[in-house]
């Protein structure tokens, strides 16, 4: 049988009990009074936690279990908490006239007062607007303390919960805090020197439109922004210093480029740290701790060996001083396309695909004599211009020109007596009312003015991953992008092009994992039409050995194991001669291959020990 720590000890014993009542009793049992159902858990200090005794994590663990997730929070371990505050602290510190930060990092970490340092940390005002139950506030009222700095701490958390935990933890260290229960991007910030957050990690398909409207208001971004980019954004204006824990999909999504754009534009980002085998921590997307300070300039995106919360305060140190080490190391690019290669964008116009707004409705399963099950209207009857055939997923291709698709898309040509009857069913069932749906005029015409896009590529990628050319004129899912070939280029040849490893491999790179527990990533369109493509001339000198491997490759499986795949020799020579048409080596491609495969396989590696840590 496992041995339970004392915070899992803690929190069975407590689990009877409902979230509220389970947070007072923690409170009540932490502040020193008696606990008949904790008696058996050896308490803790805040501010000198034991190994094996429980302190205000507690809380927070209470709050994490009660929320599940719920609009996005996850909340952030004591390790990590401790880096981005100590790493926030120091640089907000010097900005106030204190040491140099990489000075500040080292006493803050070690516990050594310095009186620069105290100076600078005293009466700084910190302020986490996703503040959870508090841990990276706590872990910077840690930091401080040693120095005998007073720190202003501001919370804000939508959560009723969460903010009373948060108000709870921060009293049991000593801080004068207020924390605030409201939507941080309806309500008004208070002034910071220091921003520390890990903000909500939520699509923007999940967000309630009103929600979706009030954070666009308060941010300028678009609403087809996720949550965490409106929070990045604000985050990044209301102080000289901010310390995230940065979703990695802010730095492709097309939607968060303006954060980035005057975030460079006022400053840069001094820490970008994320565990290779483990991104920062078992979150729910893949993430960095990320350190931005106003006046400053970028420094080098990091990574490590191992899971952050492994590193020792003399490697963090080193980090802070320029360094690297064994396990630290700077992170690797691709290698760029020679001058002269032109861009996906260059010989094709990249769409997103279609998004019906509600898959139910609109995706049909055939049965046959022009009837249809629909997943929302049950059986009904359609002619045969009411539909057209769809690709929905990557698994329904099989090969580059081979698919079966299971589904059709209700996609009318015109207005039929049976497409009428079936959007009055729609209607009656709400579907208009749909956010997505009901911004198209008529709600159900989707996509109106356009055929079948001639190529297919994945929106988002795992192991396989290959362009599909759509001669069947199959219509796509927005789990695929839709490519128009500009003329200058065949759709034969763009897809087979797109198929080779130097190409993958860009789009690979610019790709962001969707989520920390599944091995897939994300192609934004702007990263597939920024992906490096051969020049025409180059292209028409190799077409006689790409319409040869068209026919290779054309109807042969792939499958999702990329080695045997990319040990194809049709595929080998498919990645020389798009390389040579680059302008690669064939050291470069093979070198660029090994690449590939090291990338999917840390994705996999990646997703496997999040789901251990998630499950566990």
């Amino acid at each position: 049988m496992t041995r339970l720590d004392p915070l899992d000890r803690a929190l069975a014993a407590l689990a009877p009990l409902p979230p509220a009542a389970q947070l007072a009793e923690a409170a009540r049992w932490l502040a020193g009074g008696a606990s008949p159902a904790l008696a058996h858990v050896r308490r803790g200090s805040e501010r000198a936690p034991a190994a094996d005794a429980v302190d205000g994590a507690l809380l927070e663990a209470i709050c994490a279990r009660a929320l599940s997730g719920a609009r996005g929070a996850v909340f952030t371990p004591a390790a990590e908490a401790r880096i981005l505050a100590a790493f926030g602290l120091a640089h907000a510190a010097s900005v106030r006239g204190g040491p140099p930060a990489a000075e500040a990092l080292a006493a803050l970490l070690a516990g050594v007062r310095l009186p620069a340092l105290a100076r600078a940390l005293d009466g700084i005002a910190v302020l986490d607007p996703a503040c959870g139950g508090g841990a990276l506030l706590a872990a910077a009222g840690r930091l401080a303390s040693p120095q005998r700095a007073r720190l202003r701490v501001d919370g804000i958390d939508v959560a009723p919960l969460a903010a009373d935990a948060a108000r709870t933890r921060l009293a049991l260290l000593g801080l004068e805090a207020t924390i605030v229960c409201a939507d941080a991007l309806r309500t008004e910030w208070p002034a910071a020197d220091l921003v520390l957050a890990n903000p909500p990690f939520l699509r923007h398909e999940a967000v309630p439109p009103d929600e979706k409207a009030a954070a666009a208001a308060a941010s300028g971004l678009s609403r087809q922004a996720d949550l965490s980019a409106h929070f990045a954004a604000l985050a990044l204006r209301r102080a000289p210093v901010a310390a995230l824990v940065w979703p990695r999909a802010l730095d492709v999504s097309r939607s968060a480029a303006p954060v980035l754009a005057d975030a460079r534009a006022r400053g840069g980002f001094v820490l970008r740290l994320r565990s290779r085998s483990a991104g920062s921590f078992a979150a729910s997307v893949d993430t960095a701790l990320a350190v931005w300070a106003e006046g400053a300039r970028d420094a080098a995106a990091v990574e490590a060996s191992a899971p952050l919360s492994d590193l020792a305060d003399a490697e963090l140190a080193a980090l802070a001083r320029g360094a690297g080490g064994p396990r630290i190391r700077r992170s690797t690019r691709a290698a760029a396309a020679p001058r002269g290669a032109v861009t996906v964008a260059d010989v094709c116009a990249v769409r997103f695909g279609t998004k019906s707004g509600c898959n139910a409705f609109f995706h049909l399963a055939p049965t046959g004599g022009g009837r249809f099950a629909s997943a929302l209207a049950g059986d009904v009857a359609l002619g045969p211009t009411d539909v057209v055939p769809l690709l929905a997923s990557l698994k329904e291709a099989r090969a580059p020109e081979d698919a079966a698709p299971a589904r059709v898309l209700f996609r009318p040509a015109r207005e039929s007596a049976t497409a009428i009857r079936y959007v009055a069913m729609g209607e009656a069932l709400g579907v208009h009312r749909r956010p997505t749906c009901a911004g198209r005029a008529p709600w159900w015409r989707l996509a109106p003015g356009r055929g079948p896009a001639p190529v297919l590529y994945p929106a988002k990628l795992g192991a396989r991953a290959f362009a599909f050319l759509n001669e069947a004129g199959l219509w796509e899912d927005k789990k695929w992008h839709a490519l128009f070939p500009a003329g200058a280029v065949p759709a034969w040849q763009l897809a087979v092009v797109l198929s080779a490893t130097p190409v993958r491999l860009a789009i690979d790179e610019g790709a962001r994992q969707l989520t920390g527990a599944q091995a897939i990533a994300d192609v934004d369109c702007r990263v597939l039409a920024a992906a490096p493509f051969p020049r025409p001339a180059a292209l028409a000198a190799v077409a006689a050995p790409l319409t040869a491997l068209r026919a290779a490759l054309a109807r042969d499986p792939v499958t999702t194991d990329l080695r045997a795949m990319l040990a194809r020799p049709a595929q080998r020579e498919l990645d020389l001669v798009v390389g040579r048409a680059l302008g690669f080596t064939a050291s470069d491609v093979e070198r660029g291959r090994r690449t590939l495969v090291a990338r999917v396989e840390a994705r996999l590696e990646h997703a496997a020990a999040i789901r251990e840590k998630l499950a566990g």
